[in-house]
């Protein structure tokens, strides 16, 4: 497809912009979720391309098909084989995957106005286009998508999603005009396929297609291929939806509720108000809006509770209403309006997420940046203001460039990041924490001064808990700031914390179970300053009191516990019970079986160890614990035998 010279132009500034702006945030640091993908998962981090080295990057992740998202380990893995735990490395690849997926945008926009506007002037569509790419590689909402590691996942997933839904489009419309298409539309389900490996949002395909064919392609015909068509729309749009719907209702577990502090109707209630929210921080970006989290944003526990719910619920029904009547007259509305819903069909619905993330509206994007566009360009035309609506464009994309800047500039660094996430969301319970935890890791700096970092510090805290008094990372911060000041936490504050691990929410939002490793660190390296063994026992005990913990919550807190008696007390019968209690409640954990059997070789117990180690086999998931598991049975055979000659 030829391109006019001021879409090429657009877009090639829009590119370099682009790299521009996110150039200053490319040595940002890993963040939060990226240490247990990458920066703490030995198994991604490969050195060679070889292929055991490849197979073991692929089958890095924690959790289970589909959850694993394997593509996207691999990649990390090829990054760490280049690079290694260079962030920059990690950053610069998801900064090329998103300078793609704008080009991808770019030629899906460009489809979709030459399949609703066929007699529009190809250097039109093609300018429109160019704007909408403009605009969305450029967004401020997009920031966290690129910059946070881990969003590779999402990353990956949309590429997927553009090159099916491009290929769709071009077969359609290829077909329509009397041209071989065949192969271009069968090619979107299996891109959709390999996109699902990276994450599970490329499932979303059948529903795009379908949004696609009631609006986009409504007056696309298929003449001579009608068969054809309709078989792939039953192929690709039917019979996948279908499946999916049975599977859903086949799974009931899918939608437990359990460790989260709502319920699936609250959920489902407040979801109008988050889309709403989205739609405009896409059209009118405020920078004190943004950031990782959005535990501000109350939750809809009735109706008019806010009383933005109803109103939100109702006004979605009617913009819905109104795309599905006005899909002919305007049907490059009844795309966006549907588009956008669909792409949030997973994340914004009757699944157990957490309610708001930006990253969701990664490819959701598209919706609003076309409907501006096309008003900005071609239908302010038909109105006679072009210059007016050319004069707003400008100012949107002068707004998005300028906010994306400063929000790059705050990736910059984890204190920056969190201090100002602090600052724009002074409500939010994580954002105070957080900040207070990036502060608390100063104070090891010589050359800083203490007092100010830790009053600051436990004013943070402080307003974390006025937030929610049973915030238990907020007491549990107040604990570790006492100790790095070399004093001993309050009573007071250790009663509230035993209190709230007892009875209080402890689902993965409200307290960090990493918490518990960290006391039992700092009490084995620390010589000065260490927490007294009953309070220490109280707060284990009090955790694991609580009903809420979900099975890997607390496999990690028994865990925790183990090294505690194992490294700092040395009961090693304490030990052993909490090393078998973590199995049980994880059984397919590799690492609990391996702290097990060096607790058993402690206590001399080398049959107990070994009859542990054969248990252990069947929790080996990949080459690196194979030679792990084949090291520990050589050394307790060894010991075995050596116990054997002694008598």
């Amino acid at each position: 497809m030829r391109m006019s010279k001021p879409a090429a132009a657009l877009l090639l500034a829009a590119v370099g912009l682009t790299i521009a702006l996110y150039a200053r945030g490319l040595d940002g640091p890993f963040l939060f979720d990226d240490s247990v993908h990458i920066t703490q998962n030995r198994w991604v981090k490969i050195d060679s391309l070889a292929w055991p080295d490849l197979v073991r990057a692929w089958n890095s992740s924690f959790s289970g098909f589909p959850g694993n998202r394997p593509l996207a380990q691999l990649t990390f893995g090829i990054n760490h084989a280049f690079a290694g735990l260079d962030p920059r490395a990690f950053k610069t690849t998801n900064l090329v995957i998103h300078l793609v997926n704008g080009l991808l945008v770019f030629l899906f926009t460009r489809l979709a106005l030459g399949a609703v506007k066929p007699r529009q002037a190809r250097d039109l569509t093609a300018l429109s286009a160019a704007v909408v790419a403009t605009a969305w590689l450029l967004h401020p909402i997009q920031v966290s998508t690129v910059l946070y590691t881990v969003q590779r996942m999402t990353l990956l997933s949309t590429t997927s999603l553009l090159i099916g839904l491009n290929c769709y489009l071009y077969g359609r419309i290829r077909i329509a005009a009397g041209r071989p298409g065949r192969l271009w539309m069968l090619t979107a389900a299996p891109v959709a396929l390999v996109g699902f490996l990276a994450k599970e949002n490329a499932a979303l395909m059948p529903l795009l297609l379908l949004v696609a064919e009631v609006t986009l392609l409504r007056g696309v015909v298929t003449g001579a291929e009608r068969r054809f068509v309709n078989a792939v729309r039953i192929g690709y749009i039917a019979i996948p939806l279908l499946l999916v719907v049975i599977y859903l209702v086949a799974h009931p577990v899918i939608f437990t509720y359990d460790g989260r502090p709502f319920t699936m109707a609250e959920r489902l209630m407040t979801q109008p108000r988050v889309l709403w929210t989205y739609l405009r921080w896409l059209v009118a970006p405020d920078l004190s809006a943004f950031g990782l989290f959005h535990d501000d944003i109350p939750v809809s526990k009735g109706w008019f509770e806010p009383v933005t719910t109803l109103p939100a619920v109702l006004a979605w029904l009617a913009t819905v209403a109104a795309a599905l009547v006005l899909r002919r007259r305007a049907p490059l509305f009844a795309f966006a309006v549907l588009f956008f819903l669909a792409c949030h069909a997973l994340e914004s619905s009757i699944f157990p997420l957490e309610m708001v993330f930006e990253h969701r509206n990664y490819l959701a994007a598209v919706a609003p940046m076309l409907l501006l566009a096309d008003l900005v360009v071609v239908e302010s035309r038909r109105w006679n203001w072009p210059r007016s609506a050319l004069g707003l464009g400008a100012l949107l994309l002068v707004a998005y460039t300028t906010v994306t800047g400063i929000r790059v500039g705050n990736w910059m660094s984890f204190q920056s990041f969190v201090l100002s996430a602090a600052e724009h969301h002074p409500d939010s319970r994580r954002s105070n924490f957080l900040a207070a935890q990036a502060l608390i890791s100063m104070l090891g700096d010589a050359k800083q001064d203490a007092g100010p970092v830790a009053t600051a510090a436990d004013g943070f805290l402080d307003r974390g808990l006025a937030i929610d008094p049973d915030c238990i990372d907020c007491l549990f911060g107040k604990v570790i700031l006492s100790l790095h000041l070399g004093q001993q936490p309050s009573p007071t504050v250790l009663k509230r914390l035993q209190k709230a691990l007892a009875t209080a929410d402890v689902g993965p939002t409200n307290v960090a179970v990493s918490q518990f490793s960290f006391l039992v660190r700092w009490n084995r390296s620390n010589d000065v300053t260490r927490l007294p063994d009953a309070d220490v026992t109280s707060i284990f005990d009090a955790a694991l009191r609580n009903p809420g913990w979900n099975n890997t919550g607390r496999a990690g807190i028994e865990s925790a516990y183990r090294e505690y008696h194992e490294y700092v007390t040395g009961r090693l019968d304490q030990a052993e019970h909490h090393a078998r209690a973590a199995i049980r409640l994880w059984p397919k954990q590799w690492g609990y079986h391996a702290h097990l059997v060096g607790v058993l070789r402690k206590q001399g117990r080398l049959s107990a160890a070994r009859e542990a180690l054969e248990k252990a086999a069947a929790s080996v998931r990949n080459a690196d614990q194979q030679r792990q598991l084949a090291t520990l049975r050589a050394a307790v055979d060894q010991q075995i035998q050596q116990a054997g000659h002694a008598h």
